[in-house]
């Protein structure tokens, strides 16, 4: 069937009605009118297979990916790096609108560089290929390269033939010096990669989350502060968005603060954090990074900064501080009620939510502007070309 999309909505997916009813279409952009078959009918939405472009938007442009069609990372490389802002910016205006979350502008922080950027991939691997899964499926694409991966990685992944197994996944994370850590899950033997190892700079290779050879640990500096992180202890893939980010948020602290930085990870915040204010508490339910985070602080000579391991939501009701400021950057699913209850009952005056997921954002900002007023809402642009965007909203007591 023929329609035309109008938007898109907020995973990057072309927005169409049918009869009246929403229906989502992948890989469209706005404006462009395209012949459609319905792969999915539920009671409230649609969601549809592009079969054919029939009047192409002149904003569509080439895909830089080979496998752009394929594969579900990339919503948006059929657009230029410009325009993918654009979009980003207008889906993420459209939800807050939609939910009467009121902001003055929405400004988005561009990724340097656009391609190049992560620093952390995770591969299927099936009969000696690597790729990814189609999205929303569990079909393999084989892929030869990803433009998105650091160039430490892609350089790797040319010797894929060195690993000598057939089946599984492959992790990879590296540090900005080329460091890297490898996370092997197969049911296949193998045996340690010697000719890998000297080759490339493998710090520490791990079989089925056990380490093999030698370390689970990479070093890193961002700013003035040194950093230790594990495979198992969360460490943002952009290092230039990550670090805008923090540099964000230290402009709204005071030497007098006392701040919560809560699912504080390695330390990434709190450490700096700490630098500027008169005392940091972190929470963190990951046991591993707590005592990176604790080691972080050693390593910096830090002091003034505690860490707590715990669900936040079990921690935070039972610490009592007279606390100034609160940083929270929880995972996809947001907060706890309880937690946004403890928050809000604390009479905090001001209160940094790090967000990479606008739905659960918003969702919370609704409890929270009961009592909190939007001082700024800021977006990044963590990952290039994709659905997602990272957003930094701050708020003061009323």
């Amino acid at each position: 069937m023929k329609v035309r999309i109008e938007k898109f909505d907020y995973e990057g997916r072309g927005l169409c009605h049918i009869d009246g009813k929403v229906t989502f279409v992948p890989k469209t952009l706005k404006g462009e009118v395209v012949d459609i078959s319905l792969e999915k009918s539920e009671k409230h939405y649609n969601v549809a297979k592009l079969n054919e472009i029939i009047e192409k938007s002149p904003e569509r442009i080439p895909s830089f990916c080979p496998y752009s069609s394929l594969c579900g990372g990339c919503a948006f490389s059929h657009l230029s790096y410009e325009n993918s802002l654009k979009y980003k910016k207008e889906i993420i205006s459209d939800l807050l609108k939609q939910n009467n979350i009121s902001f003055s502008s929405l400004e988005i922080e561009p990724s340097r560089p656009v391609l190049g950027y992560r620093n952390k991939v995770s591969l299927k691997v099936e009969e000696k290929e690597f790729g990814y899964y189609e999205e929303q499926s569990h079909r393999f694409i084989p892929i030869k390269n990803c433009y998105l991966l650091s160039p430490f990685i892609e350089s790797l992944l040319k010797d894929f033939s060195m690993f000598h197994f057939q089946n599984g996944e492959l992790i990879i994370q590296t540090n900005s010096k080329g460091e890297m850590l490898l996370n092997i899950k197969t049911q296949d033997k193998i045996s340690i990669l010697e000719q890998l190892t000297k080759k490339h700079s493998i710090k520490g290779i791990l079989l089925n989350d056990k380490l093999v050879y030698g370390t689970n640990i990479l070093e890193e500096q961002r700013g003035n502060i040194y950093y230790r992180y594990s495979f198992h202890s969360f460490f943002q893939v952009n290092a230039y968005i990550s670090e805008k980010i923090k540099e964000d948020v230290m402009t709204y602290v005071n030497p007098k603060d006392e701040v919560y930085d809560l699912y504080c990870g390695v330390g990434f915040f709190s450490l700096p954090l700490a630098l500027k204010t008169k005392s940091v508490i972190g929470i963190e339910e990951n046991k591993e990074a707590i005592l990176m985070a604790l080691e972080n602080a050693r390593l910096n000579h830090i002091e003034n900064v505690s860490f707590n391991v715990g669900k936040v939501e079990n921690i935070l009701p039972k610490v009592k501080h007279n606390v100034t400021l609160s940083l929270v950057d929880p995972p996809r699913s947001g907060l706890k009620p309880i937690v946004i209850k403890t928050l809000i009952d604390s009479n905090i005056p001001k209160i940094l939510y790090v967000s990479c997921n606008p739905l659960t954002l918003v969702r919370d900002l609704k409890e929270f502007t009961k009592y909190y007023e939007i001082q700024s809402i800021k977006l990044y642009d963590m990952f290039s070309y994709s659905k997602h965007v990272e957003i930094l909203c701050v708020m003061k007591r009323k």
